[in-house]
């Protein structure tokens, strides 16, 4: 398999010529742990990690013998064993997935909305509250954009049930996509409730979404 610009080839160990290692035999063509302790337990030849002088000998394995390998009924039942294994993880996994997003849509969510001039001026008190040095205080002369940014922010994080509704996902299969549900629905509501934040709504749900720390889609 050729790798493209964004994946360079693989730094092997000098003398490696019509060898390959572990990554090779994983990632190139489909092989396991599993397959490659049953079917080659004992490398041909071992040599300098190219990372670490104080790092363990890699293991080379001879192109050949693992194309004489994967010729063998042996390997061929065995690796598609471990693709069925594997088609019906992912099946699983999605199916956790698409649960977490149905309760992640059904969810009850709430706002406390507050008078306009209330929320402006409690959201610019928040954002300069957590100011950064790179960052200039906000004010009611700060620029609208700047302004509904913060606000939006304010309200995702301190005026809604965002938070709370978020730690029920935790350790959940489909966590990361049912943040993405829940954060669609608190910009809707937002918008709903302050009519003039709905550009800046619709703006940031566009946005890269920062993940809580862990969770991955």
């Amino acid at each position: 398999m050729a790798r493209g610009k964004h994946h360079p080839p693989r730094p092997k160990p000098a003398g490696s010529e019509g060898m390959l290692i572990a990554g090779d035999l994983k990632k190139d063509r489909g092989w396991t742990e599993t397959h490659i302790k049953t079917f080659l337990p004992e490398p041909d030849k071992l040599a300098r990690n190219p990372f670490s002088r104080k790092a363990a000998p890699m293991k080379l394995y001879a192109l050949d013998r693992v194309l004489q390998v994967e010729a063998t009924p042996e390997f061929q039942k065995a690796k598609e064993a471990s693709r069925t294994r594997q088609i019906a993880a992912r099946e699983r996994a999605l199916a956790k997935k698409k649960e977490a997003v149905a309760v992640a849509e059904a969810l009850p969510l709430r706002i406390d909305p507050e008078p306009w001039p209330v929320v402006q001026q409690k959201a610019i008190e928040h954002f300069n509250g957590r100011l950064k040095r790179s960052q200039s205080p906000a004010s009611m002369k700060t620029v609208k954009h700047r302004l509904d940014r913060l606000t939006v922010n304010y309200l995702r994080h301190q005026q809604t049930s965002y938070e709370t509704e978020l730690r029920a996902f935790k350790g959940v299969v489909g966590v990361g996509e049912a943040y993405l549900v829940v954060r669609r629905r608190i910009l809707d509501l937002i918008a709903e409730t302050y009519p003039a934040l709905a550009e800046e709504c619709e703006r940031q749900k566009f946005d890269e979404a920062e993940l809580p720390e862990g969770v991955e889609l």
